[in-house]
């Protein structure tokens, strides 16, 4: 079972939905509460969120240790289909936002589906930045993070998707924000989706925060992401 939450917008017919896809080891709430807070102010910008964890994350079903970035794709997929048959939702007005590896499979969720008329990357990172640490740790650093134990298939299977290719295959507005402190995903690793999408000539907005970090875990910094995501994404799908 997947669980999520959704934070709805007071209205009393159809209308815009979002759907939220956290980061590696992450929850719905997201680190400092993100996305609760996120999805809070676009819900009273009249747009409804849904927030979820991942099977083998957080409340959903599963364990850690069985954790792939293709079988978190396949939920995506999953939820979007459940989103478009929900009956708060405008299948027409669906935007998505991804956060770090949520970003990455934002992006290929966007390529198996054009579902989605509008598209928040939120310092979104690649499979070669998700492997660099296993590539300079041992083989006992390599299969752990924090205090989870990891799959010892989850490198070998992230390297299987390609986000800048599928970021790219159903153009849509692209909102990207990065912290200029980031030494998760640095602005060079998210500026590689910057660089794919101007190629392709769909229209993008970046937004970089001085000096935020991967979390954007000072209150300023926390301030302008919410600040740039909400009033975005409510004017893309037309509350």
């Amino acid at each position: 079972m997947i669980r999520g939450t959704v934070y709805h917008a007071q209205r009393t017919s159809r209308g815009p939905a979002v759907l939220m896809l956290h980061g590696f080891s992450g929850t719905r709430a997201e680190s400092g509460f993100m996305f609760v807070q996120m999805a809070r102010q676009l819900a009273d910008a009249g747009v409804t969120a849904v927030t979820f964890d991942f099977l083998h994350s957080s409340e959903s079903d599963g364990s850690f240790d069985q954790m792939l970035a293709t079988g978190e794709l396949a939920d995506a997929l999953h939820m979007t289909g459940w989103l478009k048959a929900q009956m708060f939702a405008d299948r027409t007005r669906l935007g998505l936002i991804g956060f770090s590896l949520g970003g990455l499979l934002a992006a290929c969720v966007c390529g198996r589906t054009d579902a989605y008329r509008a598209l928040v990357l939120i310092a979104p990172t690649t499979p070669e930045n998700l492997c660099r640490h296993a590539a300079d740790a041992s083989p006992e650093e390599s299969a752990v993070y924090g205090p989870h134990a990891l799959n010892p298939q989850l490198f070998d299977d992230v390297m299987t998707l390609d986000p800048l290719a599928d970021v790219v295959k159903h153009p849509r507005p692209t909102l990207l924000i990065q912290g200029s402190g980031d030494k998760a995903v640095t602005p060079q690793v998210s500026g590689r989706f910057v660089a794919a999408i101007l190629q392709a000539s769909p229209p993008i907005d970046v937004v970089e925060v001085a000096g935020a970090d991967h979390a954007f875990s000072h209150p300023d910094w926390r301030q302008q992401l919410n600040a740039a995501v909400a009033p975005w994404m409510a004017q893309q799908l037309g509350t």
